[in-house]
């Protein structure tokens, strides 16, 4: 990442890009994708912060504490109420880091609702009145793609 880059950059955890490893780690999952490569970071990022770690503090933790953090922070977060999917994807960004680092977790982490998607079950099609105030009260270029995605095309 340049200097640039950085510094024009508003994310909260971007400063974690200074160490040459995370940036590295951050560049590489960026080649397969920029916006999970930022979900990584901040997920990352916002655990350190929980746990008083740093991305290298938690690399150098033994297999069997580091282990033990993730059941733990796994546990920690059902209690709190994160939603599955929240928690297993901040496990996810998590291992991706330790496994670059060559950290591997052989234990299998269950998370209860990983796969439940909470902010979208109350989801619906806009009834033909709703969607009759969308249209009217849209700009042209609007219209146009509330009326693409309304039919599927």
């Amino acid at each position: 990442m340049t200097e640039n880059a950085f510094r024009s950059s508003k994310a909260k955890y971007n400063y974690l890009l200074l160490d040459p490893d995370v940036n590295r780690w951050y560049s590489n999952v960026a080649r397969g994708s920029k916006i999970t490569a930022d979900i990584c970071l901040r997920r990352l990022g916002a655990f350190c912060a929980e746990y008083g770690l740093t991305p290298k503090q938690m690399v150098q933790l033994s297999d069997k504490a580091v282990t033990d953090l993730l059941l733990d922070a796994a546990g920690k977060f059902e209690d709190r109420g994160f939603a599955g999917s929240y928690i297993s994807s901040t496990l996810k960004a998590l291992k991706s880091w330790l496994r670059f680092n060559g950290v591997i977790i052989n234990v299998k982490i269950k998370i209860a609702g990983a796969y439940d998607t909470p902010t979208l079950e109350n989801e619906r099609t806009p009834t033909p009145e709703e969607l009759g105030k969308i249209l009217r009260a849209s700009k042209p270029i609007g219209r146009v793609l509330s009326s693409l995605v309304s039919y599927k095309c």
